[in-house]
């Protein structure tokens, strides 16, 4: 049986803290993995979004743009 002195009981801290750091610091790799990913799908989405508006307004203002030919030329 090992006698336990302060020596043996600082050593076994010392591995017990090493191996919590090395599981946090493996878990927040992840996490910011995952927020990266998340990241770049929204930046994606975000994309997509503003060129679908884009060609929304595009279109309006050409349905805008005949709309008021047509009602110049019923007036005049």
């Amino acid at each position: 049986m090992i006698k336990v002195n302060d020596d043996n009981l600082a050593v076994y801290q010392m591995r017990e803290n090493n191996y919590k750091l090395t599981e946090i610091a493996k878990a927040m790799h992840k996490e910011l993995f995952y927020i990266s990913d998340i990241q770049r799908r929204n930046n994606r989405i975000g994309k997509r979004l503003y060129k679908a508006d884009e060609e929304w307004q595009e279109l309006n203002f050409r349905r805008n743009k005949h709309r008021n030919e047509a009602l110049s030329n019923g007036k005049s």
